[in-house]
């Protein structure tokens, strides 16, 4: 591997006036793990930009986010080519293409998309840029953005991005930097003074949390380089507060009990279906005959067996609403 030179070993805590959470403060941030139509509803509410990845899409999750780009919605659409990190070769690249084609043709805002490539290995990833490179150029038009994924090798960065660059016909707009250490560390960063100028100083880090030391680290070192580059990253930050006490988990819980509350409010057992009870009871009960449990019915077991099943209709039904209302709440700072 070629060496890198003039590395600096660590990171200033501050750096020509800028503090660690300056620069974080610039980062555009675009919220991952949004496939399920709950969540993704309480990001849109909550005005947040989103990320998906084009080869984990469905068609429901893709009418979403052609919807949401028609409506102005801010997007980060990956090729989700690291799910296919062990079979490179069989990676959908033509589906691929057509779903940047379908998000670049309803988006009436800037779009970004991410090129083609092969997750850790730079000559594969040439390789690909050669075939399908163009073809993203041409499905996403002039009026969105391809950022170029840099890969870890023999090759300094700077020099694969020359090579990569060579590849395609029409300009990119930036780079996409994994932000796994072992994939990029990021003292590499300091490789970057040697691009050329006609790649816009645009990073994106992909799959990183914007409130990390991590991203700090990357964020000095890429200031010392390309002073002033306008970066993002994305990163599914919810997953991190959910489960027994945090806080998305305890706000739906809360949400779910009001609602509930609500219900109770004009609940009439008499709508109840006997059926469900005694079945209910019987599931309880497996030891009683047909007469106990019909005895069972007729008392206050039963009806809080009826309850019961009200309740469980009520969490299935209203549990969607109740997890849009926690990541909205999540995502616009309320908790």
């Amino acid at each position: 591997m070629q060496q890198l030179s003039g590395i600096a070993e660590a990171p200033s805590e501050d750096l020509f006036g800028f503090s660690g959470q300056t620069l974080e403060e610039r980062v555009k941030k675009y919220a991952s793990g949004v496939l399920s139509p709950a969540i993704w509803a309480g990001y849109e509410r909550a005005g947040r930009a989103m990320c998906i990845a084009a080869s984990e899409a469905g068609s429901s999750a893709l009418d979403r986010a052609a919807e949401y780009v028609r409506n102005g919605g801010e997007l980060f659409v990956d090729s989700g080519a690291f799910i296919y990190r062990d079979k490179p070769d069989e990676t959908p690249w033509a589906s691929i293409i057509e779903i940047y084609r379908r998000i670049a043709t309803n988006a009436t805002a800037q779009v970004t998309f991410v090129l083609p490539d092969v997750v850790g290995s730079q000559e594969k990833t040439l390789a690909v840029l050669r075939d399908w490179g163009d073809a993203v150029l041409d499905a996403i038009g002039p009026g969105h953005v391809a950022l170029l994924p840099v890969q870890r090798g023999d090759k300094l960065p700077s020099t694969f991005i020359k090579e990569a660059t060579l590849c395609l016909k029409g300009a990119i707009g930036g780079l996409a930097i994994p932000s796994n250490a072992a994939a990029f560390p990021p003292e590499m960063l300091a490789d970057l003074a040697h691009v050329p100028t006609s790649v816009p100083r645009r990073v994106h880090f992909l799959g990183i949390s914007r409130r990390s030391k991590a991203l700090q680290e990357r964020l000095f070192r890429l200031e010392e380089v390309w002073p002033a580059a306008k970066t993002s990253c994305d990163a599914c930050e919810h997953r991190a507060q959910v489960g027994q006490g945090n806080p998305i988990t305890v706000t739906r819980a809360k949400v779910l009990g009001e609602m509930w509350d609500e219900e109770l409010d004009v609940w009439d057992d008499t709508e109840e279906d006997p059926e469900e009870a005694t079945a209910f009871l019987k599931q309880a009960y497996p030891d009683l005959d047909d007469e106990g449990i019909e005895n069972m019915l007729l008392s206050q077991v039963g009806s809080f067996a009826e309850l019961q099943g009200a309740h469980k209709r009520h969490g299935k039904a209203y549990g969607p609403k109740a997890t849009t209302e926690s990541i909205y709440q999540f995502a616009s700072g309320r908790i």
